[in-house]
């Protein structure tokens, strides 16, 4: 089949990172690929960079440079500009393994339905981490038979998704979920693979085909962009609209449990005798 691959690196602020990105996408054993390159307003040197780099390469590339407006808006101005009939994303801080696309091709050859295609990542580098776990199967499923679910018991059953390195779709599929909404600034990933996984299973290689660059300047380090200060008020809501808006029946919402007190639990203590 050998399907063209379209290829999105977004860049912002990373000079010291984004031509090693860029060069582990030219290095591929998988031929069929074209790369965009959309850079997000950055102030520092990466325009420069980027430039220099692609000279490096014959491989069809196109270079966008645009306002800042987050990682998101840089999704949605990359994806009138593909071509492939597969899309795969990777950050300006980290890397692909040569074999990535050539095993992630394969895999999607294997299972053409799938809505979400990923792999293992190795978590900074060195080779000694990596996530916990990955799976495969029709995660969405089961999510409408439950409901509604409260991220405060189900967060583990909701997120068994990699970071964006390793994320791999159908353009298909990306255009019945996109656009990303504005107001997600970044970690778009969340919203495209719980939103792209109801059309289709999730499908995950168990081989290490991409480094995730886990450093300080990663956006979910900062509180800004937490769990309870961007995931929960941001992120949740505008997945809820779409299951609403597309007619599925999952919403999520989070209810801490309440802690019961100390006394119902251990009872009363007797004085020592």
């Amino acid at each position: 089949m050998n399907p063209l691959v379209s290829v999105v690196l977004s860049s912002y602020n990373y000079e010291n990172y984004v031509a090693d990105a860029i060069r582990s996408v030219f290095n591929q054993t998988y031929p069929h690929l074209e790369l965009v390159v959309v850079d997000d307003g950055s102030r520092d040197n990466s325009r420069e960079v980027i430039e220099e780099t692609l000279r490096e390469s014959n491989l069809p590339s196109r270079m966008i440079f645009k306002e800042n407006g987050g990682q998101s808006s840089a999704f949605n101005t990359a994806l009138e500009h593909l071509n492939g009939e597969l899309v795969a994303f990777i950050d300006s801080d980290d890397q692909w393994n040569l074999n990535k696309l050539e095993a992630m091709v394969r895999l999607f050859e294997t299972c053409p339905d799938g809505g979400v295609y990923q792999h293992q990542v190795e978590v900074g580098f060195g080779g000694a981490n990596r996530l916990e776990y990955i799976i495969s199967g029709d995660v969405f499923r089961g999510w409408e038979q439950i409901g509604e679910l409260n991220l405060a018991v189900y967060q583990g059953r909701i997120s068994p998704f990699v970071p964006t390195v390793g994320l791999m779709f159908r353009k298909e599929i990306l255009e019945k979920v996109f656009p990303i909404p504005k107001e997600l600034i970044t970690c778009p990933d969340a919203y495209l693979t719980r939103t792209s996984v109801a059309f289709g299973p999730l499908y995950s290689h168990p081989a290490v085909l991409a480094t995730w660059r886990d450093h300080e300047e990663n956006a979910g380090k900062e509180n800004t962009y937490g769990y309870h200060e961007y995931w929960l008020p941001v992120i949740m809501p505008a997945l809820n609209r779409f299951y609403r808006d597309h007619g599925f029946n999952v919403e999520f919402y989070y209810e801490a449990p309440v802690e019961e007190p100390v006394e119902s639990i251990v009872g009363e203590t007797e004085s020592p005798g």
